[in-house]
């Protein structure tokens, strides 16, 4: 009798956890939201020409009330982003913690285009016809951007074409660099077969590709594994060759380090036997 009065709640919840989602989806308007949660979404202007300043990074949303026959604005905020440091007990219980903003946030006008500008505006729309798009951000190449990256935090915010969709898809970050960044894909996947990403190993990698090692280069070695044991292969052999290059050894450029700076830091490596 229990087990039959609480499948009924269970089932009573789902109902009308169902019917609260189909309202916000059929009933109030149109809503727009990101089509993921992925927190960060890494943009380097190293796959540029040098002559280049400006860039538009393409983030991929979805509305929900269907299509219209007209185009649709999308409006953005950028929000702060905030570090949390927690401390515990000898336990290993939290007992405080403190939450600071984050010091490398993007400065409007330096690190991209305001989002209510006439540069900026025409990229942020939903086309007429779609319920699926990419709203475009105009990002900057400052020159600090070479020495370390900066975050763009956006928010999407309701306006008189859109109300707002599911609240964990309204966020995501942008990181901006001019240098190696680590591909916000370079998952558990990827650690797998390339093992840990660090930027000197990224580096050789590149050389070796003689070409981008981007997310569409990582989302292809996720998806196909002989794809990326070939190339771990490739980037095995050249790893064993600059190591063992006299000229290297003698420099102390080799064995390659995570660090070349630190003696102390770790070797790069790949995994050898999967």
């Amino acid at each position: 009798m229990r087990k039959t009065i609480i499948f009924s709640s269970l089932l009573s919840l789902l109902l009308t956890g169902c019917k609260e989602d189909k309202g916000v989806i059929f009933s109030d308007g149109a809503r727009v939201q990101l089509t993921s949660n992925v927190s960060d979404y890494s943009f380097s202007f190293v796959w540029s020409d040098k002559s280049v300043t400006e860039e538009t990074v393409y983030i991929p949303v979805r509305v929900i009330g269907g299509p219209a026959d007209y185009d649709r604005q999308v409006s953005l905020e950028q929000v702060a982003e905030y570090n949390v440091d927690y401390k515990y007990d000898d336990m290993g219980n939290v007992v405080d913690s403190v939450v600071t903003e984050r010091t490398d946030k993007a400065v409007e006008g330096r690190h991209y285009v305001a989002f209510n500008t006439t540069e900026a505006m025409p990229l942020q729309v939903v086309r007429a016809g779609r319920v699926t798009d990419s709203i475009g951000i105009r990002v900057k190449r400052d020159a600090s951007l070479a020495d370390g990256n900066v975050r763009l935090r956006l928010r999407i915010v309701p306006n008189s074409d859109f109300m707002l969709g599911e609240s964990k898809y309204l966020e995501r970050t942008i990181v901006i660099a001019d240098r190696l960044e680590k591909p916000s894909n370079w998952n558990y996947t990827t650690n797998y077969y390339l093992g840990d990403y660090s930027q000197v190993k990224h580096e050789l990698m590149v050389d070796v590709v003689k070409g981008k090692v981007d997310e569409e280069w990582v989302n292809t070695a996720n998806n196909s594994s002989s794809f990326v044991v070939y190339w771990r292969g490739l980037f095995i052999e050249a790893l064993e060759n600059f190591n063992s290059d006299p000229a290297n050894i003698a420099s102390g450029k080799a064995p390659l380090r995570e660090n070349p700076n630190d003696p102390n830091s770790r070797l790069i490596s790949f995994p050898t036997k999967i």
